[in-house]
């Protein structure tokens, strides 16, 4: 890790431990989460964009899985593109911004404040915009993140959205305590992921001789996927594009051959479904795998399911990172590592992260 001591995208990523540290002691007392969040919503409409818009995706996954509550997503351009939709008073209308001033959002929230739409903001900057127009609203409180790659503000969102969802559920009388037990080590839990991921290295050299590949998760891990694949495009310029595990057979196969490497991204949470994807996809058309996963070789979950459910036979080269127990911890963990690797591919290009060519953060009051 030496080799990245000098740069703003590897500092904020080592400062991520310490940002949820914070969010946890915050918000979680004597075993119970406290904030201020409206819960008489009978769905929550996620706007956002770039990194952001993943953030929103998780959100929306941990909404309807956690708390059981209805919750969609749309980027913040195409909600601009139909200035005439109907704001619904039973809808919270959910914006997420690092800046707290990003143009098309700010736009989307000036839609829904001018038809008397309810508002909340969940953003890293607390003197912006977005933040102070809401009726409603959350810091993420990240700190100032001088890195062009959305990294501590990214996370600390998504931890922020974790919270929130176990929040309404433990309103709703459902039991969260195992959550809230296993997120009491979640600052020393990340930072030795950071510091003990495994064959990093071998696959950033792997990765940064290609001019494009593909990226494919399932479930969370699409999502995550997709925040990964916007990683490596932005700071390495690589083609990079992440699809649904499943979905990628439905045509996108047409790309690979022999000489074609996959990123595949998967943890212990995957199914018999995945796994025979997962499969099929190396079978069929034998590319090189670089598999990111916690899943240790001798895991007794895959030890006696059949040669084509051992997630290990097929990968080319294995990313490994720390096994955890909850969900949140292995997305943090998992979101961690792909940074790291997006960082790595980028040094080998010789690649300025901080300051990429021709990307700055996208806000304005214009």
């Amino acid at each position: 890790m030496e080799n990245f001591s000098k740069n703003m995208m590897f500092a904020e990523i080592c400062a991520q431990p310490g940002v949820f540290g914070h969010l946890i002691q915050k918000y979680i007392n004597d075993g119970k989460i406290l904030m201020d969040f409206p819960l008489k919503f009978s769905e929550i409409k996620f706007v956002a964009s770039g990194s952001s818009y993943n953030c929103a995706r998780l959100g929306q996954k941990f909404f309807e899985n956690v708390a059981k509550i209805k919750a969609s997503f749309e980027y913040s351009s195409e909600f601009n593109s139909n200035p005439e939709r109907p704001i619904d008073s039973d809808v919270l209308y959910f914006f997420i911004s690092q800046s707290g001033k990003t143009h098309d959002t700010k736009c989307a929230l000036d839609l829904v404040k001018s038809k008397g739409g309810r508002t909340f903001a969940l953003v890293n900057n607390n003197d912006s915009y977005i933040y102070n127009t809401c009726e409603f609203k959350m810091d993420i409180e990240a700190g100032v993140e001088k890195s062009i790659a959305a990294t501590k503000s990214f996370t600390g969102g998504v931890l922020c959205l974790w919270l929130i969802a176990l929040y309404i559920a433990q309103n709703k009388g459902f039991d969260v305590s195992q959550h809230l037990f296993l997120l009491k080590n979640v600052e020393a839990d990340i930072d030795f992921v950071i510091k003990n991921v495994k064959n990093i290295d071998e696959a950033a050299s792997l990765l940064s001789g290609l001019k494009a590949f593909p990226v494919v998760g399932y479930g969370y891990n699409y999502v995550i996927a997709k925040e990964g694949a916007l990683k490596i495009k932005e700071t390495s310029y690589i083609d990079v594009n992440a699809y649904p595990t499943g979905e990628f057979l439905h045509g996108h196969t047409a790309i690979l051959n022999e000489n074609s490497v996959i990123l595949e991204v998967f943890t212990s949470s995957m199914g018999g479904f995945e796994a025979k994807t997962l499969d099929k996809i190396k079978r069929d058309y034998s590319p090189k795998i670089v598999a990111i996963t916690d899943i240790e070789p001798d895991c007794e979950k895959f030890l006696n399911c059949g040669e084509g459910l051992k997630p290990y036979k097929h990968a080319f080269l294995t990313v490994q990172f720390k096994k955890f127990d909850d969900e949140i911890l292995r997305i943090l963990a998992l979101i961690v590592v792909l940074q790291l690797l997006a960082l790595n591919i980028a040094q080998k290009l010789g690649r300025n992260v901080d300051k990429p060519i021709g990307l700055n953060k996208v806000v304005g009051e214009g």
